[in-house]
């Protein structure tokens, strides 16, 4: 009953901390595979941080859509997981949302929303 998100997700085992790595804008070249994203992932992975980059799934208008897609993806890394095997366990407790260009004005505005 929802959508999907074009994404890419490294697990860290270790730390509590999840990286959302938010791309320019989609209409002008921007995606999941800019190097900006590209490298704050490699980098926090590098650190020990799980990290998701992904495509927005509009870039045109106001800019809602994108920033309810940071959200989702911020509820699925902190949600408890529902599967046997899993027993309740998190991804992550707490977020950090690092953009560029566009993703940082739609990262900014999502982040009011997502504790920690």
């Amino acid at each position: 009953a929802g959508s999907t998100l074009d994404a890419q997700v490294h697990f860290s085992l270790t730390s509590p901390i999840a990286v959302i790595a938010t791309h320019p804008w989609g209409p002008l070249g921007g995606s999941m595979a800019d190097p900006h994203p590209r490298t704050v992932c490699h980098v926090f992975g590098e650190a020990g941080c799980t990290t998701v980059r992904f495509n927005f799934r509009s870039g045109v208008g106001s800019g809602k859509s994108s920033v309810e897609d940071v959200k989702a993806v911020a509820s699925w890394l902190t949600r408890p997981r529902t599967a046997p095997e899993a027993g309740g366990r998190i991804i992550a407790s707490k977020v950090l949302i690092v953009g560029y260009s566009y993703g940082s004005l739609i990262g900014a505005a999502a982040a009011e929303d997502i504790p920690e």
